[in-house]
């Protein structure tokens, strides 16, 4: 498996008979002739952008898989037929992938794709959204509905994921992570959302008590990084 940084929160899977790509909007995006699946997991713009169904794919199989807040009305007529609109708490088969859906934190939904004996785990905006100064109850409230959602997670064997790790909640960062880790954990863990500021990769392996976790944080660095992980 090849795991491509695009940027932001964007990744792109190559597996051996199909590829994924999660929540494009901009960037770079590698080559093939595999099949490919696009998740986009809400209509917010830094993980949506209707560039993605203008990526150079003619004659190429193509498969979009859609949080249900985006309008049908942004996907071209001619390529309605090859996307699927998804919903929070259901599961779905497509092609050669098994995908269940989480109902995200903020808008949308978090993506558990089975596929080639593999499971991934793709959190769009689903974190523990909690902000220096807003009210303790909202807060409060915040990590309880995470800590709810991760429980779908638990006793699974996720072999990768892509987790935000946003530095503008600042001494809060590291939250979604943590607790990520606490309830399911995986393998192979790749921030994202850290609006160009990799700096908080080190920050959190770095991080007193987190030492078992940082072994499995990759050390993402920059846009286009690639990483090849062993089966």
């Amino acid at each position: 498996m090849k795991v491509t940084f695009i940027q932001h929160s964007c990744y792109f899977v190559e597996l051996s008979s199909c590829c994924l790509l999660f929540d494009y909007y901009e960037g770079s995006v590698p080559e093939t002739d595999k099949p490919l699946y696009v998740f986009a997991s809400h209509s917010h713009g830094d993980h949506f952008s209707p560039a993605v169904f203008n990526l150079p794919r003619q004659g190429k199989e193509t498969f979009y898989l859609l949080s249900d807040d985006i309008w049908e009305s942004r996907v071209p007529e001619a390529l309605r037929g090859q996307t699927l609109f998804v919903s929070p708490h259901k599961t779905y088969e497509t092609g050669g992938l098994k995908v269940a859906t989480l109902r995200s934190t903020d808008m949308g939904v978090a993506f558990l794709v089975q596929c080639e004996g593999k499971l991934l785990y793709h959190a769009g905006d689903l974190n523990c959204w909690v902000w220096d100064g807003a009210p303790r109850f909202q807060n409060d409230q915040m990590k309880r509905q995470y800590l709810e959602e991760l429980q779908l997670l638990s006793g699974k064997k996720l072999d990768v994921a892509f987790v935000p790790l946003d530095p503008r909640q600042e001494a809060d960062f590291d939250l979604g992570m943590k607790y990520f880790f606490e309830a399911a954990g995986a393998d192979h863990v790749f921030p994202m959302h850290m609006w160009g500021d990799h700096s908080v990769v080190p920050l959190f392996k770095s991080t007193p008590g987190y030492e078992e976790y940082a072994r499995r944080v990759m050390d993402v660095q920059e846009p286009g990084q690639e990483f090849l992980l062993e089966d």
